[in-house]
Protein backbone atom coordinates (compact mmCIF):
# COMPACT_ATOMS: atom_id res chain seq x y z
CA UNK A 1 0.00 0.00 0.00
CA UNK A 2 2.72 2.35 -1.05
CA UNK A 3 0.81 5.53 -1.97
CA UNK A 4 -2.25 4.74 0.13
CA UNK A 5 -0.42 4.43 3.45
CA UNK A 6 -0.85 8.06 4.62
CA UNK A 7 -4.57 7.94 3.89
CA UNK A 8 -5.06 4.58 5.60
CA UNK A 9 -2.94 5.64 8.57
CA UNK A 10 -5.12 8.72 8.96
CA UNK A 11 -8.22 6.53 8.78
CA UNK A 12 -6.93 4.33 11.60
CA UNK A 13 -6.08 7.39 13.74
CA UNK A 14 -9.50 8.97 13.16
CA UNK A 15 -11.31 6.18 15.03
CA UNK A 16 -8.53 5.05 17.34
CA UNK A 17 -10.79 4.85 20.42
CA UNK A 18 -13.41 2.70 18.73
CA UNK A 19 -10.67 0.65 17.07
CA UNK A 20 -9.10 -0.22 20.42
CA UNK A 21 -12.49 -1.19 21.89
CA UNK A 22 -13.30 -3.24 18.79
CA UNK A 23 -9.94 -5.02 18.92
CA UNK A 24 -10.34 -5.72 22.66
CA UNK A 25 -13.82 -7.22 22.15
CA UNK A 26 -12.61 -9.29 19.19
CA UNK A 27 -9.61 -10.60 21.15
CA UNK A 28 -11.88 -11.44 24.07
CA UNK A 29 -14.08 -13.45 21.70
CA UNK A 30 -10.97 -15.12 20.28
CA UNK A 31 -9.74 -15.96 23.80
CA UNK A 32 -13.06 -17.57 24.65
CA UNK A 33 -12.92 -19.56 21.40
CA UNK A 34 -9.45 -20.81 22.31
CA UNK A 35 -10.50 -21.80 25.84
CA UNK A 36 -13.65 -23.60 24.77
CA UNK A 37 -12.11 -26.80 23.23
CA UNK A 38 -9.72 -27.20 26.17
CA UNK A 39 -12.51 -26.72 28.72
CA UNK A 40 -14.83 -29.06 26.83
CA UNK A 41 -12.11 -31.72 26.56
CA UNK A 42 -11.37 -31.43 30.29
CA UNK A 43 -15.08 -31.86 31.05
CA UNK A 44 -15.25 -35.02 28.92
CA UNK A 45 -12.13 -36.53 30.53
CA UNK A 46 -13.47 -35.69 34.01
CA UNK A 47 -16.81 -37.34 33.20
CA UNK A 48 -15.10 -40.48 31.88
CA UNK A 49 -12.85 -40.70 34.93
CA UNK A 50 -15.71 -40.01 37.35
CA UNK A 51 -14.22 -36.79 38.70
CA UNK A 52 -15.73 -33.33 39.19
CA UNK A 53 -16.74 -31.87 35.81
CA UNK A 54 -15.87 -28.17 35.18
CA UNK A 55 -19.40 -27.36 34.01
CA UNK A 56 -19.39 -23.90 35.60
CA UNK A 57 -16.15 -22.97 33.82
CA UNK A 58 -17.55 -24.32 30.55
CA UNK A 59 -20.75 -22.26 30.89
CA UNK A 60 -18.70 -19.17 31.77
CA UNK A 61 -16.51 -19.54 28.68
CA UNK A 62 -19.59 -19.95 26.46
CA UNK A 63 -21.30 -16.89 28.01
CA UNK A 64 -18.23 -14.68 27.70
CA UNK A 65 -17.69 -15.79 24.11
CA UNK A 66 -21.31 -15.08 23.12
CA UNK A 67 -21.26 -11.62 24.76
CA UNK A 68 -17.92 -10.74 23.19
CA UNK A 69 -19.20 -11.81 19.76
CA UNK A 70 -22.26 -9.55 20.11
CA UNK A 71 -20.18 -6.55 21.22
CA UNK A 72 -17.73 -7.19 18.38
CA UNK A 73 -20.56 -7.06 15.81
CA UNK A 74 -21.80 -3.73 17.20
CA UNK A 75 -18.34 -2.18 17.33
CA UNK A 76 -17.56 -3.35 13.80
CA UNK A 77 -20.57 -1.42 12.47
CA UNK A 78 -19.58 1.60 14.57
CA UNK A 79 -15.96 1.75 13.41
CA UNK A 80 -16.95 1.26 9.77
CA UNK A 81 -19.53 4.06 9.88
CA UNK A 82 -17.14 6.38 11.74
CA UNK A 83 -14.36 5.69 9.26
CA UNK A 84 -16.67 6.27 6.30
CA UNK A 85 -17.84 9.57 7.80
CA UNK A 86 -14.24 10.70 8.37
CA UNK A 87 -13.24 9.88 4.81
CA UNK A 88 -16.26 11.57 3.26
CA UNK A 89 -15.97 14.65 5.44
CA UNK A 90 -12.29 15.17 4.65
CA UNK A 91 -12.52 14.38 0.95
CA UNK A 92 -15.63 16.51 0.49
CA UNK A 93 -13.72 19.47 1.92
CA UNK A 94 -10.91 18.80 -0.57
CA UNK A 95 -13.32 18.54 -3.51
CA UNK A 96 -15.20 21.72 -2.59
CA UNK A 97 -11.85 23.53 -2.35
CA UNK A 98 -10.95 22.59 -5.95
CA UNK A 99 -10.50 25.47 -8.33
CA UNK A 100 -12.11 25.37 -11.79
CA UNK A 101 -9.14 23.55 -13.33
CA UNK A 102 -9.19 20.76 -10.73
CA UNK A 103 -12.95 20.33 -11.10
CA UNK A 104 -12.47 19.38 -14.74
CA UNK A 105 -10.05 16.58 -13.83
CA UNK A 106 -12.91 14.44 -12.50
CA UNK A 107 -16.32 13.84 -14.02
CA UNK A 108 -19.32 14.32 -11.74
CA UNK A 109 -20.26 10.65 -11.71
CA UNK A 110 -16.64 9.72 -11.01
CA UNK A 111 -16.55 12.06 -8.01
CA UNK A 112 -19.80 10.60 -6.68
CA UNK A 113 -18.44 7.08 -7.06
CA UNK A 114 -15.25 7.96 -5.20
CA UNK A 115 -17.02 9.85 -2.41
CA UNK A 116 -19.72 7.21 -1.89
CA UNK A 117 -18.57 3.77 -2.99
CA UNK A 118 -14.79 4.08 -2.58
CA UNK A 119 -15.07 5.61 0.90
CA UNK A 120 -17.31 2.76 2.05
CA UNK A 121 -14.91 0.16 0.71
CA UNK A 122 -11.86 1.90 2.18
CA UNK A 123 -13.51 2.23 5.60
CA UNK A 124 -13.58 -1.57 5.79
CA UNK A 125 -9.87 -1.39 6.56
CA UNK A 126 -10.53 -1.50 10.30
CA UNK A 127 -12.78 -4.61 10.26
CA UNK A 128 -10.41 -6.24 7.77
CA UNK A 129 -7.36 -5.45 9.93
CA UNK A 130 -8.99 -6.53 13.19
CA UNK A 131 -10.51 -9.57 11.50
CA UNK A 132 -7.13 -10.54 10.11
CA UNK A 133 -5.41 -10.01 13.48
CA UNK A 134 -8.01 -12.03 15.38
CA UNK A 135 -8.01 -14.76 12.75
CA UNK A 136 -4.23 -14.99 12.94
CA UNK A 137 -4.35 -15.13 16.76
CA UNK A 138 -6.98 -17.87 16.84
CA UNK A 139 -5.32 -19.79 14.01
CA UNK A 140 -1.89 -19.66 15.63
CA UNK A 141 -3.48 -20.47 18.98
CA UNK A 142 -5.21 -23.47 17.45
CA UNK A 143 -1.99 -24.67 15.82
CA UNK A 144 -0.06 -24.15 19.05
CA UNK A 145 -2.72 -26.11 20.95
CA UNK A 146 -2.47 -28.95 18.43
CA UNK A 147 1.30 -29.05 18.90
CA UNK A 148 0.98 -29.00 22.69
CA UNK A 149 -1.63 -31.74 22.83
CA UNK A 150 0.13 -33.94 20.27
CA UNK A 151 3.18 -32.79 18.32
CA UNK A 152 2.60 -35.25 15.47
CA UNK A 153 -0.92 -33.94 14.96
CA UNK A 154 0.30 -30.34 14.86
CA UNK A 155 3.11 -31.12 12.41
CA UNK A 156 0.66 -32.90 10.10
CA UNK A 157 -1.44 -29.74 9.93
CA UNK A 158 1.56 -27.48 9.26
CA UNK A 159 2.35 -29.36 6.07
CA UNK A 160 -0.54 -27.65 4.24
CA UNK A 161 -0.01 -24.03 5.42
CA UNK A 162 2.64 -22.94 2.83
CA UNK A 163 0.38 -23.98 -0.06
CA UNK A 164 -2.46 -21.84 1.33
CA UNK A 165 -0.31 -18.74 1.59
CA UNK A 166 0.92 -19.12 -1.98
CA UNK A 167 -2.69 -19.14 -3.15
CA UNK A 168 -3.59 -16.18 -0.89
CA UNK A 169 -0.72 -13.96 -2.02
CA UNK A 170 -1.58 -14.26 -5.70
CA UNK A 171 -5.26 -13.61 -4.98
CA UNK A 172 -4.55 -10.34 -3.16
CA UNK A 173 -2.45 -8.93 -5.99
CA UNK A 174 -5.05 -9.73 -8.63
CA UNK A 175 -7.95 -8.53 -6.45
CA UNK A 176 -6.36 -5.08 -5.99
CA UNK A 177 -6.16 -4.46 -9.74
CA UNK A 178 -9.65 -5.82 -10.37
CA UNK A 179 -11.18 -3.67 -7.61
CA UNK A 180 -9.73 -0.54 -9.23
CA UNK A 181 -11.07 -1.57 -12.65
CA UNK A 182 -14.49 -2.35 -11.23
CA UNK A 183 -14.84 0.99 -9.45
CA UNK A 184 -13.49 2.89 -12.47
CA UNK A 185 -16.13 1.31 -14.69
CA UNK A 186 -18.79 1.96 -12.05
CA UNK A 187 -17.76 5.64 -12.02
CA UNK A 188 -18.19 5.83 -15.81
CA UNK A 189 -21.68 4.39 -15.48
CA UNK A 190 -22.56 6.91 -12.75
CA UNK A 191 -21.20 9.80 -14.80
CA UNK A 192 -23.33 8.87 -17.81
CA UNK A 193 -26.38 8.65 -15.59
CA UNK A 194 -25.72 12.11 -14.11
CA UNK A 195 -25.33 13.56 -17.61
CA UNK A 196 -28.65 12.05 -18.65
CA UNK A 197 -30.46 13.42 -15.60
CA UNK A 198 -29.10 16.91 -16.29
CA UNK A 199 -30.09 16.71 -19.96
CA UNK A 200 -33.41 14.94 -19.53
CA UNK A 201 -35.36 17.79 -21.15
CA UNK A 202 -33.21 17.64 -24.28
CA UNK A 203 -33.44 13.84 -24.41
CA UNK A 204 -37.24 13.94 -24.32
CA UNK A 205 -37.41 16.79 -26.80
CA UNK A 206 -35.21 14.90 -29.29
CA UNK A 207 -37.02 11.59 -28.77
CA UNK A 208 -33.76 9.73 -28.04
CA UNK A 209 -34.80 7.90 -24.87
CA UNK A 210 -33.92 4.44 -26.15
CA UNK A 211 -30.59 5.56 -27.63
CA UNK A 212 -29.65 7.37 -24.41
CA UNK A 213 -30.62 4.39 -22.26
CA UNK A 214 -28.39 2.19 -24.39
CA UNK A 215 -25.51 4.67 -24.07
CA UNK A 216 -25.87 4.88 -20.29
CA UNK A 217 -25.97 1.11 -19.83
CA UNK A 218 -23.12 0.31 -22.24
CA UNK A 219 -20.49 0.09 -19.43
CA UNK A 220 -22.55 -2.65 -17.75
CA UNK A 221 -20.87 -5.29 -19.90
CA UNK A 222 -17.41 -4.26 -18.68
CA UNK A 223 -18.74 -3.94 -15.12
CA UNK A 224 -20.13 -7.45 -15.28
CA UNK A 225 -16.88 -8.77 -16.73
CA UNK A 226 -14.89 -7.24 -13.84
CA UNK A 227 -17.29 -8.64 -11.26
CA UNK A 228 -17.33 -12.11 -12.82
CA UNK A 229 -13.54 -12.16 -13.03
CA UNK A 230 -13.30 -11.15 -9.37
CA UNK A 231 -15.67 -13.89 -8.27
CA UNK A 232 -13.98 -16.39 -10.62
CA UNK A 233 -10.63 -15.70 -8.96
CA UNK A 234 -12.11 -16.18 -5.52
CA UNK A 235 -13.87 -19.33 -6.73
CA UNK A 236 -10.63 -20.78 -8.08
CA UNK A 237 -8.82 -20.02 -4.85
CA UNK A 238 -11.77 -21.44 -2.93
CA UNK A 239 -11.88 -24.80 -4.71
CA UNK A 240 -8.12 -25.18 -4.47
CA UNK A 241 -8.30 -24.67 -0.72
CA UNK A 242 -11.46 -26.77 -0.48
CA UNK A 243 -9.57 -29.59 -2.15
CA UNK A 244 -6.64 -29.22 0.20
CA UNK A 245 -8.64 -28.76 3.40
CA UNK A 246 -10.45 -32.14 3.50
CA UNK A 247 -7.21 -34.01 2.78
CA UNK A 248 -5.48 -32.11 5.55
CA UNK A 249 -8.45 -32.60 7.88
CA UNK A 250 -8.44 -36.37 7.32
CA UNK A 251 -4.68 -36.51 7.86
CA UNK A 252 -4.86 -34.60 11.16
CA UNK A 253 -7.80 -36.61 12.52
CA UNK A 254 -6.14 -39.87 11.45
CA UNK A 255 -2.93 -38.87 13.23
CA UNK A 256 -4.89 -37.94 16.36
CA UNK A 257 -6.86 -41.22 16.17
CA UNK A 258 -3.63 -43.13 15.98
CA UNK A 259 -2.50 -41.22 19.05
CA UNK A 260 -5.62 -42.37 20.91
CA UNK A 261 -4.91 -45.95 19.90
CA UNK A 262 -1.30 -45.57 21.00
CA UNK A 263 -2.37 -44.16 24.34
CA UNK A 264 -0.71 -40.74 24.04
CA UNK A 265 -4.03 -38.89 23.37
CA UNK A 266 -7.09 -39.15 25.64
CA UNK A 267 -10.73 -39.06 24.52
CA UNK A 268 -11.14 -35.52 25.83
CA UNK A 269 -7.94 -34.45 24.08
CA UNK A 270 -9.27 -35.93 20.83
CA UNK A 271 -12.38 -33.80 21.22
CA UNK A 272 -10.18 -30.76 21.95
CA UNK A 273 -8.05 -31.53 18.87
CA UNK A 274 -11.21 -31.49 16.76
CA UNK A 275 -12.12 -28.06 18.15
CA UNK A 276 -8.64 -26.64 17.76
CA UNK A 277 -8.44 -28.05 14.26
CA UNK A 278 -11.45 -25.91 13.35
CA UNK A 279 -9.67 -22.84 14.74
CA UNK A 280 -6.41 -23.76 13.02
CA UNK A 281 -8.24 -23.96 9.71
CA UNK A 282 -8.85 -20.22 10.17
CA UNK A 283 -5.47 -19.75 8.54
CA UNK A 284 -7.13 -20.80 5.30
CA UNK A 285 -9.71 -18.03 5.73
CA UNK A 286 -6.89 -15.51 5.35
CA UNK A 287 -7.47 -15.91 1.62
CA UNK A 288 -10.80 -14.09 1.93
CA UNK A 289 -9.30 -11.51 4.29
CA UNK A 290 -6.48 -10.78 1.85
CA UNK A 291 -9.01 -10.45 -0.97
CA UNK A 292 -10.82 -7.86 1.15
CA UNK A 293 -7.52 -6.07 1.75
CA UNK A 294 -7.08 -5.96 -2.02
CA UNK A 295 -10.45 -4.25 -2.42
CA UNK A 296 -9.59 -1.78 0.35
CA UNK A 297 -6.29 -1.02 -1.32
CA UNK A 298 -7.90 -0.44 -4.73
CA UNK A 299 -10.53 1.87 -3.22
CA UNK A 300 -7.93 3.80 -1.23
CA UNK A 301 -5.95 4.32 -4.42
CA UNK A 302 -8.95 6.03 -6.03
CA UNK A 303 -9.37 8.28 -3.00
CA UNK A 304 -5.66 9.04 -3.00
CA UNK A 305 -6.01 10.42 -6.52
CA UNK A 306 -8.26 13.17 -5.12
CA UNK A 307 -5.66 14.06 -2.51
CA UNK A 308 -2.83 14.03 -5.05
CA UNK A 309 -4.77 16.53 -7.18
CA UNK A 310 -4.79 19.00 -4.27
CA UNK A 311 -1.88 21.46 -4.39
CA UNK A 312 0.60 21.42 -1.56
CA UNK A 313 -0.28 23.74 1.29
CA UNK A 314 1.38 27.13 1.25
CA UNK A 315 1.67 29.93 3.75
CA UNK A 316 -1.72 31.60 4.13
CA UNK A 317 -1.70 35.40 4.05
CA UNK A 318 -4.64 37.40 5.45
CA UNK A 319 -6.57 39.55 3.00
CA UNK A 320 -6.30 43.15 4.10
CA UNK A 321 -9.54 45.13 3.97
CA UNK A 322 -8.95 47.61 1.16
CA UNK A 323 -10.71 49.54 -1.56
CA UNK A 324 -10.66 46.68 -4.08
CA UNK A 325 -7.74 47.33 -6.43
CA UNK A 326 -6.97 44.35 -8.67
CA UNK A 327 -3.64 43.82 -10.38
CA UNK A 328 -2.84 41.06 -12.90
CA UNK A 329 0.69 40.57 -14.17
CA UNK A 330 1.82 38.07 -16.81
CA UNK A 331 -1.29 35.92 -16.38
CA UNK A 332 -1.39 32.86 -18.62
CA UNK A 333 -4.04 30.12 -18.51
CA UNK A 334 -3.92 26.88 -20.51
CA UNK A 335 -6.94 24.57 -20.67
CA UNK A 336 -6.96 21.22 -22.49
CA UNK A 337 -3.81 22.12 -24.37
CA UNK A 338 -5.20 25.46 -25.58
CA UNK A 339 -3.94 28.83 -24.36
CA UNK A 340 -7.04 30.70 -23.17
CA UNK A 341 -5.29 33.74 -21.70
CA UNK A 342 -1.77 34.77 -22.59
CA UNK A 343 0.30 37.57 -21.10
CA UNK A 344 -2.52 39.47 -19.38
CA UNK A 345 -1.25 42.65 -17.70
CA UNK A 346 -4.15 44.57 -16.22
CA UNK A 347 -4.85 47.00 -13.40
CA UNK A 348 -8.42 47.49 -12.21
CA UNK A 349 -8.71 50.71 -10.18
CA UNK A 350 -10.45 50.45 -6.83
CA UNK A 351 -14.09 51.44 -6.83
CA UNK A 352 -14.45 51.37 -10.63
CA UNK A 353 -16.94 49.47 -12.72
CA UNK A 354 -15.08 47.53 -15.42
CA UNK A 355 -16.71 45.63 -18.27
CA UNK A 356 -14.95 42.67 -19.93
CA UNK A 357 -16.01 42.28 -23.56
CA UNK A 358 -14.94 40.21 -26.53
CA UNK A 359 -16.13 37.61 -28.97
CA UNK A 360 -17.28 34.21 -27.75
CA UNK A 361 -14.44 31.98 -26.56
CA UNK A 362 -11.79 34.68 -26.06
CA UNK A 363 -11.52 34.01 -22.30
CA UNK A 364 -13.87 36.53 -20.67
CA UNK A 365 -15.22 34.11 -18.05
CA UNK A 366 -11.72 32.72 -17.51
CA UNK A 367 -10.40 36.22 -16.81
CA UNK A 368 -13.28 36.83 -14.37
CA UNK A 369 -12.53 33.53 -12.59
CA UNK A 370 -8.81 34.36 -12.36
CA UNK A 371 -9.47 37.89 -11.10
CA UNK A 372 -11.65 36.58 -8.27
CA UNK A 373 -9.44 33.66 -7.28
CA UNK A 374 -11.71 30.86 -8.52
CA UNK A 375 -9.00 29.76 -10.94
CA UNK A 376 -5.25 29.94 -10.40
CA UNK A 377 -3.27 30.92 -13.51
CA UNK A 378 -0.57 28.64 -14.88
CA UNK A 379 1.87 31.54 -14.75
CA UNK A 380 1.63 35.10 -13.51
CA UNK A 381 0.20 36.70 -10.39
CA UNK A 382 -3.13 38.19 -9.34
CA UNK A 383 -3.33 40.47 -6.33
CA UNK A 384 -6.14 42.19 -4.47
CA UNK A 385 -5.10 45.32 -2.59
CA UNK A 386 -1.54 44.04 -2.65
CA UNK A 387 -2.31 40.48 -1.46
CA UNK A 388 -1.37 37.68 -3.85
CA UNK A 389 -4.48 35.54 -4.35
CA UNK A 390 -2.33 32.39 -4.63
CA UNK A 391 -1.51 32.60 -0.91
CA UNK A 392 -4.54 34.55 0.32
CA UNK A 393 -6.63 33.09 3.13
CA UNK A 394 -9.47 31.27 1.28
CA UNK A 395 -12.19 32.19 3.78
CA UNK A 396 -11.25 35.88 3.81
CA UNK A 397 -10.91 35.93 0.01
CA UNK A 398 -14.42 34.54 -0.46
CA UNK A 399 -15.77 37.28 1.83
CA UNK A 400 -13.88 39.94 -0.11
CA UNK A 401 -15.01 38.78 -3.57
CA UNK A 402 -18.65 38.17 -4.49
CA UNK A 403 -19.82 36.34 -7.63
CA UNK A 404 -22.97 36.17 -9.74
CA UNK A 405 -23.07 33.68 -12.61
CA UNK A 406 -24.91 33.21 -15.89
CA UNK A 407 -26.55 29.98 -14.67
CA UNK A 408 -26.71 30.28 -10.87
CA UNK A 409 -27.43 27.22 -8.73
CA UNK A 410 -29.68 27.92 -5.76
CA UNK A 411 -28.53 26.19 -2.57
CA UNK A 412 -30.54 25.78 0.60
CA UNK A 413 -34.11 24.77 1.39
CA UNK A 414 -36.01 28.03 0.86
CA UNK A 415 -35.69 31.21 -1.18
CA UNK A 416 -34.50 33.03 1.94
CA UNK A 417 -31.71 30.52 2.52
CA UNK A 418 -30.72 30.60 -1.15
CA UNK A 419 -30.38 34.38 -1.20
CA UNK A 420 -28.57 34.54 2.14
CA UNK A 421 -26.34 31.59 1.30
CA UNK A 422 -22.92 32.61 2.64
CA UNK A 423 -20.35 31.74 5.26
CA UNK A 424 -21.69 34.54 7.48
CA UNK A 425 -25.19 35.24 8.75
CA UNK A 426 -27.21 37.56 6.51
CA UNK A 427 -30.03 39.55 8.13
CA UNK A 428 -33.45 40.21 6.62
CA UNK A 429 -32.65 43.86 5.93
CA UNK A 430 -29.73 42.89 3.68
CA UNK A 431 -31.91 40.33 1.90
CA UNK A 432 -34.65 42.90 1.26
CA UNK A 433 -32.11 45.42 -0.07
CA UNK A 434 -30.54 42.77 -2.32
CA UNK A 435 -33.95 41.82 -3.72
CA UNK A 436 -34.68 45.45 -4.55
CA UNK A 437 -31.30 46.04 -6.23
CA UNK A 438 -31.62 42.87 -8.29
CA UNK A 439 -35.26 43.66 -9.16
CA UNK A 440 -36.29 40.27 -7.79
CA UNK A 441 -38.57 41.69 -5.09
CA UNK A 442 -41.58 41.82 -7.40
CA UNK A 443 -41.81 38.15 -8.35
CA UNK A 444 -40.62 36.94 -4.91
CA UNK A 445 -43.52 38.83 -3.32
CA UNK A 446 -45.86 36.89 -5.58
CA UNK A 447 -44.57 33.46 -4.52
CA UNK A 448 -46.93 31.32 -2.40
CA UNK A 449 -44.84 31.66 0.75
CA UNK A 450 -42.66 34.54 -0.42
CA UNK A 451 -39.14 34.14 1.04
CA UNK A 452 -40.13 30.94 2.80
CA UNK A 453 -41.15 29.21 -0.43
CA UNK A 454 -39.27 25.87 -0.77
CA UNK A 455 -36.81 25.82 -3.66
CA UNK A 456 -38.27 22.56 -4.93
CA UNK A 457 -41.58 24.35 -5.54
CA UNK A 458 -40.05 27.10 -7.71
CA UNK A 459 -40.71 27.32 -11.43
CA UNK A 460 -38.49 30.18 -12.55
CA UNK A 461 -37.59 31.67 -15.89
CA UNK A 462 -33.96 32.17 -16.79
CA UNK A 463 -34.17 35.88 -15.99
CA UNK A 464 -35.80 35.28 -12.60
CA UNK A 465 -33.15 32.73 -11.71
CA UNK A 466 -30.40 35.18 -12.64
CA UNK A 467 -31.99 37.89 -10.51
CA UNK A 468 -31.96 35.58 -7.48
CA UNK A 469 -28.31 34.87 -8.22
CA UNK A 470 -27.63 38.59 -8.30
CA UNK A 471 -29.50 39.04 -5.02
CA UNK A 472 -27.28 36.41 -3.42
CA UNK A 473 -24.18 38.31 -4.61
CA UNK A 474 -25.60 41.69 -3.50
CA UNK A 475 -26.26 40.34 0.02
CA UNK A 476 -22.55 40.18 0.71
CA UNK A 477 -20.58 43.24 1.67
CA UNK A 478 -17.87 42.32 -0.82
CA UNK A 479 -14.96 44.55 -1.80
CA UNK A 480 -15.03 43.20 -5.36
CA UNK A 481 -18.17 42.05 -7.15
CA UNK A 482 -17.77 39.86 -10.25
CA UNK A 483 -20.75 39.44 -12.57
CA UNK A 484 -20.04 36.68 -15.09
CA UNK A 485 -22.70 37.35 -17.75
CA UNK A 486 -25.17 37.45 -14.86
CA UNK A 487 -27.84 39.50 -16.69
CA UNK A 488 -27.82 37.78 -20.09
CA UNK A 489 -31.37 36.40 -19.59
CA UNK A 490 -32.79 39.59 -18.09
CA UNK A 491 -34.84 41.91 -20.28
CA UNK A 492 -33.29 45.21 -21.33
CA UNK A 493 -35.46 47.42 -19.10
CA UNK A 494 -34.76 45.33 -15.99
CA UNK A 495 -31.07 45.22 -16.85
CA UNK A 496 -30.92 49.01 -16.93
CA UNK A 497 -32.57 49.18 -13.52
CA UNK A 498 -30.09 46.64 -12.14
CA UNK A 499 -27.21 48.55 -13.74
CA UNK A 500 -28.24 51.78 -12.01
CA UNK A 501 -28.53 49.96 -8.66
CA UNK A 502 -25.15 48.36 -9.25
CA UNK A 503 -23.52 51.72 -9.98
CA UNK A 504 -24.74 53.03 -6.62
CA UNK A 505 -23.11 50.16 -4.73
CA UNK A 506 -19.62 50.73 -3.28
CA UNK A 507 -16.63 48.65 -4.26
CA UNK A 508 -15.07 47.41 -7.46
CA UNK A 509 -17.29 45.79 -10.09
CA UNK A 510 -16.01 43.43 -12.79
CA UNK A 511 -18.71 42.61 -15.35
CA UNK A 512 -18.50 40.10 -18.21
CA UNK A 513 -20.72 41.80 -20.81
CA UNK A 514 -22.24 40.88 -24.17
CA UNK A 515 -24.51 43.91 -24.52
CA UNK A 516 -23.18 47.23 -25.72
CA UNK A 517 -25.36 49.10 -23.21
CA UNK A 518 -23.55 47.36 -20.31
CA UNK A 519 -20.16 48.38 -21.69
CA UNK A 520 -21.42 51.95 -22.22
CA UNK A 521 -22.35 52.32 -18.55
CA UNK A 522 -19.00 51.01 -17.27
CA UNK A 523 -16.18 53.32 -16.22
CA UNK A 524 -13.69 51.24 -18.19
CA UNK A 525 -13.88 48.44 -20.72
CA UNK A 526 -11.35 45.62 -21.09
CA UNK A 527 -11.49 44.33 -24.65
CA UNK A 528 -10.16 40.79 -25.13
CA UNK A 529 -9.14 39.34 -28.46
CA UNK A 530 -7.37 36.00 -29.00
CA UNK A 531 -6.69 35.62 -25.28
CA UNK A 532 -4.95 38.99 -25.01
CA UNK A 533 -5.97 42.48 -23.99
CA UNK A 534 -6.65 44.32 -27.23
CA UNK A 535 -7.62 47.56 -25.54
CA UNK A 536 -8.57 49.24 -22.27
CA UNK A 537 -10.53 52.46 -21.98
CA UNK A 538 -14.00 54.02 -21.98
CA UNK A 539 -16.50 52.45 -24.34
CA UNK A 540 -16.81 55.56 -26.53
CA UNK A 541 -13.07 55.58 -27.15
CA UNK A 542 -12.83 51.89 -27.92
CA UNK A 543 -15.63 52.22 -30.49
CA UNK A 544 -13.12 54.02 -32.66
CA UNK A 545 -10.84 50.96 -32.61
CA UNK A 546 -11.13 48.59 -35.59
CA UNK A 547 -12.91 45.37 -34.64
CA UNK A 548 -14.26 46.51 -31.28
CA UNK A 549 -17.88 46.84 -32.43
CA UNK A 550 -17.72 43.31 -33.84
CA UNK A 551 -17.33 42.00 -30.28
CA UNK A 552 -21.02 42.84 -29.80
CA UNK A 553 -22.08 41.19 -33.06
CA UNK A 554 -22.25 44.46 -34.94
CA UNK A 555 -20.78 45.12 -38.39
CA UNK A 556 -17.62 47.24 -38.54
CA UNK A 557 -18.33 50.99 -38.31
CA UNK A 558 -16.49 53.00 -40.99
CA UNK A 559 -15.64 56.01 -38.87
CA UNK A 560 -13.75 57.66 -41.68
CA UNK A 561 -17.08 58.12 -43.47
CA UNK A 562 -18.85 59.47 -40.37
CA UNK A 563 -19.14 63.04 -39.26
CA UNK A 564 -16.79 63.59 -36.31
CA UNK A 565 -18.61 63.35 -33.00
CA UNK A 566 -21.36 61.02 -34.18
CA UNK A 567 -20.16 57.94 -32.23
CA UNK A 568 -19.64 59.75 -28.91
CA UNK A 569 -23.08 61.33 -29.18
CA UNK A 570 -24.58 57.87 -29.65
CA UNK A 571 -22.78 56.57 -26.59
CA UNK A 572 -23.90 59.54 -24.49
CA UNK A 573 -27.48 58.79 -25.47
CA UNK A 574 -27.06 55.13 -24.46
CA UNK A 575 -25.54 56.18 -21.16
CA UNK A 576 -28.42 58.57 -20.41
CA UNK A 577 -30.93 55.86 -21.32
Amino acid sequence: MRNERPLLAGLLRSTVGWNVAYLAAALCAAGAALLLPMTLGAAVDAALEGGASPVVQLCGVVAVGALAEAVTELLEARTTSQGTAWLRHGLLHRVLAFDLRQQHHFAQGDLLSRLLQSTTETARLVPATVGAAVSVVTSLGGIAALLLIDAWTGLTFLLGVPVVWLIAGGLMRRTTALAEDYQRTHAELADRFVEAIQGIRTIRACGTIEREAARILRPLAALRACGEQLWRMQRDAGWQISLLAPLLHVGVVATAGYGVAAGRVSAGQLLAITGYLTLAFGVFRQVGVLAQFGQVRGSAGRLRALLDDTPAATTVVPVEHGAGALRLRGVRVVAEGRTVLDGIDLTVPAGHEVAIVGASGVGKSTLAAVAGGLLHPDTGTVSLDGTDLAVADPAQLRRAVGYAFERPVLLGRTVREAIGYADEEVDDAAIDAALRDSRADGFVAGLPQRLDTPLQDLRLSGGELQRLGLARAFCRNATVLVLDDATSSVDVVTERQITRALAARPGTKLIVAHRMSTAAHADLVVWLRDGRVAGVGPHRELLEEPGYAEAFGMPPVPYDDKVPGTAPATIEWEART
